[in-house]
């Protein structure tokens, strides 16, 4: 998909609730060319109200070596979302996913690109 994005002069950059050390490892893991920013609060990720309760959050304790595990909270996570922002910040497409595994297809990520910005300049 980054030829169609290159085509159109648009930057990728994924964000996830991951830890600094996961997001590089999930970077070099996948060979990703793009930047995999870190936001383990949800602090950047909630501004774009992407924030999901995903059930109780366990904790696990350990009594007379049998594992107990309690509900301390709901767990949260980020929406799986793509999104287009123009350079002014404006979000001009958003395309949410009902699971963490899937994302938009190209296809579609192209009709909207078409959309926004219309064709895109001769190579």
């Amino acid at each position: 998909m980054q030829p169609l994005l290159h085509r159109y002069g648009v930057a990728t950059i994924a964000i996830s609730k991951d830890s600094v050390e996961d997001a590089a490892a999930h970077k070099r893991r996948d060979n990703l060319s793009f930047a995999l920013l870190s936001d383990p609060d949800l602090e950047v990720i909630g501004q774009y109200g992407l924030v999901h309760r995903a059930g109780f959050e366990f904790v696990t304790r350990f009594v007379f070596g049998l594992a107990l595990g309690y509900p301390v909270g709901f767990k949260q996570m980020a929406i799986p979302t793509s999104l287009l922002i123009d350079k002014t910040g404006t979000v001009r497409w958003i395309n949410q996913a009902e699971h963490y595994r899937l994302r938009g297809d190209e296809s579609r990520i192209e009709h909207a690109l078409r959309e926004v910005w219309g064709d895109p300049e001769p190579e």
